[in-house]
């Protein structure tokens, strides 16, 4: 300090000026140091929250740790896509924290705009008056809701260009989209590293398999979506890339050991934190060599470990306390079948606060039916989890708790002061210029193209001329593919490089190889193209690829999903990824909609553009003695191969 004053001294006496008034000598003792403005406002910040705490009543504090979900009705008869004069009494009767909408309530700019100012006009008029975090699953790629705007490569699309740039850059027009229309909270990206080539449910959701390569992608895409102040939620807590089933319809279990998810899951969460990622999302996954907790299961009474979601011990004790994590966290939906078919609601709603969860996500189902007033079972919820909250199983120092953690995200965001004096039709106009641009989808496409990847090229098979007269037949894995391959042949032939007539498109999810449609289709091409959709191996394809092959004919792979089933195709010529079968985009000029990584690759394997991407996992071969898929330690192609230039 005294070194800095001398500093101080010299300077202005060199400079003929006085520095007194600009700086501040040590409080001396006795006297009370003077605060800083940054301090003075995080004091007052504090002292609002708590006030705000302080006049909520203990159902007001339970409804603000709640994201309901509004869904189509059990019978899909009513999607909501405008908040009516039933839903806004709702919205106003409790203090609900936020709200996530579902794709299907997610239909056009200006209805999603209108939608998501009502729910805020409804949350204000509420007895707390407190805003709601207006959330959705817009990861990009795959799982996207806003299917009118840009949806991107995909995370492990992402990753196969290996540029973090790109993957900042695209949470950045995600994060700038959905901002647009109103969201705040975006329940992204995904952290889990894919390590089971089995994994029936993260996938190309997840960058890699590699920690190091998905901490990288995940702090990028925090960055992202941090430019439009958009909150991020790390998911899925410890790790869901080393299960294979789907937390949705089973409850999974993962034999790993809290050193082992250490070297490998904890990785790019604690990057992500560092990153200062506002949530982090649980995962209802059971680690019994973590976790020795356990319930008596509703579905057969069978002794069952808690999974993450319920457990203390990895939420407060590994997460909070040991990795030094103090904001907002918040459940996977309650309602799927890994936590609804094993645990009653009320317990499991009980055990995941007291195990230091903040934000319980979709406890129940919130739809209208013939009974307006019933909106499925939440009433019944509030009533059922009052009376536990009552009853001491959750203390008032628990809801105090995780409600500051979300007030305090809350203010960081500027949802406390969220303002309804800006016109629907300004905000509408200003969504409609940032949702969907001929501009973004542009870009999409061309990273979409820079993702894919070439692990094989055995006689120069690809790229095909569609233009030397000879007949191509592309094989389709099931009617939703369709649409994507139908654009790819519509803007190939624009281009001068294919005639659409040699081309034949059949669906073979459902035919076997000697069915009369393929054997036909078969006869007249040169050439055939399969797309693959499942890392499964089907026997069907490995027997119209060797038929080709003893016809003269090549026979060239498209992986749609994951890479692994490259290994179950050895007898493919050539193999192309792309990462990516789901999904919904536009062209730059609104055509669509299409898969677009689908789309992409057609293009590529008829020479639209050159394949630059790198493999982000390892794929393993197959057991060829096996009768089902079994994947071996050995591997075919290691993280990091790709071919370019073709090959050549």
């Amino acid at each position: 300090m005294k070194i800095n004053q001398l500093m101080k001294m010299l300077l202005a006496f060199g400079m003929g000026i006085s520095i007194a008034g600009c700086s501040r000598e040590e409080p001396q003792p006795g006297e009370e140091p003077v605060p800083t403005e940054e301090a003075s406002k995080e004091t007052d910040e504090d002292t609002r929250i708590k006030e705000i705490i302080a006049s909520m009543t203990p159902q007001q504090k339970l409804a603000q740790m709640l994201i309901v979900a509004l869904r189509s009705d059990p019978n899909n008869t009513r999607t909501p896509t405008a908040i009516d004069e039933n839903y806004a009494e709702l919205l106003s009767r409790y203090d609900f924290g936020g709200i996530l909408l579902m794709g299907g309530s997610i239909q056009d700019t200006a209805q999603t705009v209108t939608m998501i100012r009502d729910i805020q006009k409804a949350a204000l008029n509420s007895d707390a008056g407190i805003p709601m975090f207006i959330s959705l699953d817009e990861e990009g790629g795959m799982v996207n809701r806003v299917s009118y705007g840009t949806t991107g490569p995909g995370n492990m699309a992402l990753a196969a260009m290996g540029d973090v740039n790109v993957t900042e850059e695209c949470a950045n027009i995600l994060g700038e989209e959905i901002a647009a229309l109103g969201f705040n909270m975006d329940f992204a990206p995904v952290a889990d590293v894919n390590c089971n080539p089995n994994n029936p449910i993260i996938g190309v959701r997840s960058f890699s398999d590699d920690p190091a390569v998905v901490s990288e992608h995940v702090k990028a895409f925090v960055k992202g979506l941090k430019k439009h102040n958009i909150a991020s939620a790390l998911k899925h807590f410890p790790g869901h890339g080393n299960v294979g089933e789907d937390s949705h319809t089973h409850l999974p279990c993962s034999d790993f050991s809290l050193e082992e998810i250490e070297k490998m899951d904890l990785i790019p969460f604690e990057s992500g934190i560092e990153e200062e990622a506002e949530m982090i999302m649980t995962a209802h996954i059971q680690y019994p060599q973590i976790e020795k907790e356990t319930y008596i299961s509703i579905q057969d009474g069978k002794e069952i470990t808690l999974p993450a979601t319920l457990s203390r011990t990895i939420i407060h004790d590994l997460l909070r306390e040991k990795m030094g994590y103090d904001g907002v966290v918040i459940t996977d939906a309650m309602v799927m079948e890994a936590i609804a078919s094993h645990f009653d609601l009320y317990d499991a709603s009980v055990m995941a606060v007291n195990a230091d969860v903040d934000i319980l996500l979709a406890p129940v189902d919130v739809y209208q039916d013939d009974e307006i007033d019933t909106f499925g079972n939440l009433e019944t919820y509030m009533q059922g989890m009052m009376e536990r909250i009552e009853a001491g199983e959750i203390t008032e120092e628990e809801l105090d708790n995780s409600v500051y953690r979300i007030l305090k995200l809350k203010m960081e965001k500027g949802i406390l002061d969220y303002d309804l004096s800006a016109s629907v039709d300004d905000m509408i106009a200003k969504a409609e210029s940032a949702v969907g641009t001929a501009e973004h989808h542009a870009w999409e496409w061309q990273m979409t193209q820079s993702a894919l990847t070439l692990l094989k090229n055995d006689s120069n098979a690809l790229p095909v001329n569609g233009m030397d007269g000879q007949n191509t037949l592309i094989l389709c894995p099931g009617a939703r593919r369709r649409p994507a391959v139908d654009y790819a042949i519509s803007r190939l032939e624009k281009e001068g490089l294919l005639d659409s007539a040699s081309v034949n498109v059949i669906d073979y999810s459902t035919l076997s190889a000697e069915d009369p449609a393929i054997q036909e289709a078969l006869a007249d091409a040169q050439r055939v193209l399969i797309l693959s959709q499942s890392v499964y191996r089907n026997n069907e394809v490995v027997k119209i690829i060797d038929q080709a092959h003893a016809e003269g004919k090549t026979a060239s792979l498209i992986s749609l999903n994951l890479p692994y089933d490259a290994a179950c195709y050895e007898n493919a010529d050539a193999v192309l990824c792309a990462y990516n079968p789901y999904g919904s985009a536009h062209d730059e000029e609104g055509n669509g909609p299409f898969n677009l990584n689908v789309a992409c690759a057609v293009c590529a394997a008829f020479n639209e553009c050159v394949p630059k991407g790198h493999l982000p996992v390892n794929v393993p071969k197959i057991d060829a003695a096996a009768e089902d898929t079994v994947f071996i330690d050995e591997l075919l192609y290691e993280r990091g191969e790709g071919l370019e230039n073709w090959g050549q």
